[in-house]
């Protein structure tokens, strides 16, 4: 039986010049095997390369990523929970995490499954919206880590308009969603997939968007991230994962961002959108210090 008490490590680290939030016992965002340079326009990762990319399953089948935070807590997109009845949300029991994972199809790899004991939306998120996009697993027991499971850093919130901090930085986003936005053109990936993104500034994402004749609200809570010719981008299955930034002098990885939304995958001046994840600091520990 899983104990009640729980202990929370909460760190503020330097990362290039801004602060870094940590919920793990031991350092984040430790990439052994990062390699410099499907998701659409992507390339195989290698394996352990982000390891705290977990793939969520339901009925043994992988639908949406998610960002190992603690050994106990896993980040992932609220709509991800949703039932597509009203605002109905899946039960926990009905879906698990599966650590270490690289290749879906591999059934000797070190892929592990882990139950979810809980599932926490963020308060003010509605499902078929995509405000507050957002949600915490809790899991069923602790995970060890090793060199291919570890916690993965995010931002700190304790610095102004940290919205405009990543501007025309390249992002990593990785996952095993659709390799083409025509789901008959090309199926789901079974081997991690990466992919550089660039981190678009608000009202440039705004813009794009208005001139393609969209409607799209985003707004200051959520970040974009593509290219202005489109053909790389986060697609079908690739919800809730991770948005990464890499700092090269410490081989260190943050998660800023939650993929989210988007109109449809790779397209010119349509960015994908992503969940913002430094406005959600505060409400990430009040979870975890639950």
């Amino acid at each position: 039986m899983f104990s009640t008490l729980k202990i929370i490590i909460f760190s503020i680290m330097v990362f290039n010049a801004e602060s870094i939030t940590n919920f793990a016992d031991i350092d984040c965002g430790q990439t052994p095997n990062e390699r410099k340079a499907k998701i659409i326009g992507g390339e195989h990762a290698i394996e352990s390369e982000f390891p705290w990319l977990v793939s969520i399953t339901r009925r043994g089948t992988h639908f949406c990523g998610g960002t190992l935070i603690s050994n106990r807590y896993v980040m992932t997109a609220a709509h991800c929970l949703c039932t597509g009845s009203g605002n109905d949300h899946i039960s926990p029991s009905s879906i698990k995490v599966t650590i270490s994972q690289h290749d879906l199809t591999n059934k000797n790899s070190n892929a592990f499954q882990i139950g979810i004991k809980s599932l926490k939306l963020h308060p003010e998120y509605s499902c078929n919206k995509v405000k507050n996009d957002i949600a915490i697993l809790e899991l069923e027991k602790l995970v060890s880590w090793t060199e291919s499971v570890s916690p993965a850093c995010l931002p700190g919130d304790n610095y102004e308009k940290a919205y405009s901090n990543f501007h025309n930085e390249l992002a990593t986003v990785a996952g095993w969603g659709w390799t083409k936005e025509e789901r008959g053109g090309g199926g789901r990936a079974t081997i991690l997939q990466k992919a550089k993104v660039q981190v678009i500034e608000t009202e440039k994402c705004r813009t794009w968007y208005k001139s393609q004749g969209k409607k799209t609200k985003i707004t200051e809570s959520q970040i974009c991230a593509g290219h202005e010719q489109g053909g790389v981008d986060a697609c079908w299955a690739d919800s809730g994962g991770p948005l990464m930034v890499h700092n090269d002098s410490k081989n260190q990885m943050m998660v800023v961002g939650v993929v989210s939304t988007g109109i449809g995958c790779g397209r010119p001046y349509l960015p994908g959108i992503y969940t913002r994840v430094s406005e959600f600091i505060p409400w990430i520990k009040a979870i975890l210090e639950e």
